[in-house]
C-alpha cells in the first residue's frame, strides 16, 4: 500500500523542505503544524524514533496543551492510497478526551497545478468519548506536512505493519494458529479460551479465595435471583450458585490463554483469530463469538464479546452464560 512517491515527487520535496521550519525540538522532525483558523493559535506534532508529542497554544508561546505517547503505541493513520488528497492523521488521548491531527496536500495532475504549487490543508478534531465536540481548521498557507516515511518509518522500525483493513498497526509477532474456528453462527471458540488470568469459567468460587470473598452484586436474574461478584483490579468474577458464570477484565493483566487481551489493537485481536468473526466489519466496535458447538451441554451457552475504545484497542473482554 505505502507511497507512490513519483507521483508526488516536486510536491513532497517541497512540504519536506518546509519541515526544518516547523518549530520541532531539537532531534524531532514534524509530522505536522499550523496555525488555527481564527485563532491565535497553533499546533505542532513532532517526533523522533521513541516519542510523538503534541503541542497546543499561542503562536510563538508557551503551549496550553502538551500530550505524548510513544511511537509503537500513538494512533498513526497512514494514507490510504486512494484519492487526489494525500493526508494522514495522528491522534492523542487524554482520559475520555482525544485529539486527532491531520495533514495533507491535494495532488497535482497536470502542468497547470504543478504550477499552482501545493494545496495544503490541515485540521484538528477535538472529540469525547468518540464523539467528536469540535473540529479546528488549519489556515493553509501555514500547514507544514512532511510525506514519504517520517512517522511511518518510525513505527515499521518499531517492528510494527500497518493492516488498511482493521485501520489499526500490529506487531509482526503476533502470528499463531488461528482460534477463532468455523461454525454455522459464523465463528466459535473452544471453551479453553473462555479463562482470563487462569479463572475459569465454571470455576467454583472455592478454588478462586486468594481473589477475595463475593459480595451481593445488585444485579438480579428475571428469576430475582441475585449474582455474587468478586472485583480483582481490572477483573469482575459473577457467581451464581457457587460457580463462575460471567467475567469481565478491563486491565492488560488478565489474559486469555491465546493472549487475547486489553490494549491490543483491532489488527492484533484479528491476527489472534485468525479472520474477523463473520457479520462483523474489520473496524467495528465489538467482535462476539460463541463457545464451538461441540462443547459439553453445561458450556454451551458461553458467549465471549472484545469490546474496542475510540483508541481502536481492546477496552474489554467479557464472557457469560447465556442461559444460567
Amino acid at each position: 500500500m505505502r507511497r507512490n512517491l513519483s507521483v508526488c515527487a516536486v510536491v513532497c520535496s517541497t512540504l519536506l523542505g518546509s519541515l526544518a521550519q516547523a518549530g520541532c525540538p531539537a532531534g524531532q522532525e514534524a509530522f505536522t503544524s499550523c496555525q488555527i483558523k481564527g485563532r491565535n493559535t497553533e499546533v505542532r506534532v513532532c517526533f523522533d524514533d521513541q516519542v510523538a508529542t503534541y503541542r497546543y497554544g499561542p503562536i510563538d508561546g508557551a503551549p496550553d496543551l502538551t500530550l505524548s505517547d510513544t511511537v509503537a503505541h500513538v494512533d498513526f493513520e497512514p494514507w490510504s492510497g486512494l484519492g487526489k488528497a494525500i493526508s494522514e492523521t495522528v491522534t492523542f488521548y487524554n482520559g475520555a478526551f482525544s485529539y486527532q491531527i491531520g495533514g495533507g496536500f491535494e495532488r497535482p495532475f497536470s502542468d497547470e497545478e504543478m504550477q499552482l504549487g501545493p494545496r495544503r490543508f490541515g485540521w484538528i478534531d477535538v472529540a469525547q468519548n468518540g464523539q467528536s465536540l469540535r473540529r479546528l481548521e488549519c489556515l493553509p498557507d501555514t500547514v507544514t506536512y512532511g510525506f514519504g516515511g517520517g512517522l511511518y518509518d518510525a513505527k515499521v522500525a518499531a517492528g510494527l505493519v500497518w493492516d488498511e483493513d482493521s485501520k489499526t498497526w500490529l506487531r509482526e509477532a503476533v502470528v499463531q494458529e488461528p482460534i477463532l474456528l468455523s461454525d454455522t453462527s459464523g465463528g466459535c471458540l473452544l471453551g479453553s479460551e473462555f479463562m482470563l488470568g487462569g479463572v475459569a469459567m465454571g470455576d467454583p468460587v472455592a478454588t478462586l479465595a486468594k481473589l477475595g470473598s463475593p459480595e451481593a452484586s445488585g444485579v438480579f436474574l428475571p428469576d430475582s435471583r441475585e449474582l455474587e461478584r468478586i472485583t480483582a483490579h481490572g477483573l469482575n468474577i459473577d457467581f451464581l450458585d457457587g460457580l463462575v458464570i460471567a467475567m469481565q477484565a478491563t486491565d492488560a493483566a488478565w489474559d486469555m490463554p491465546s493472549g487475547l487481551r486489553v490494549g491490543l489493537t483491532r489488527g492484533e485481536v484479528i491476527a489472534i483469530l485468525g479472520r474477523v468473526p463473520s457479520g462483523e466489519a474489520p473496524t467495528a466496535e465489538r467482535f462476539n463469538a460463541l463457545v464451538c458447538s461441540e462443547a459439553p451441554q453445561d458450556i454451551a451457552n458461553w458467549y465471549a464479546a472484545i469490546g474496542f475504545g475510540s483508541d481502536k484497542r481492546v477496552e474489554s473482554i467479557n464472557f457469560i452464560t447465556l442461559a444460567p
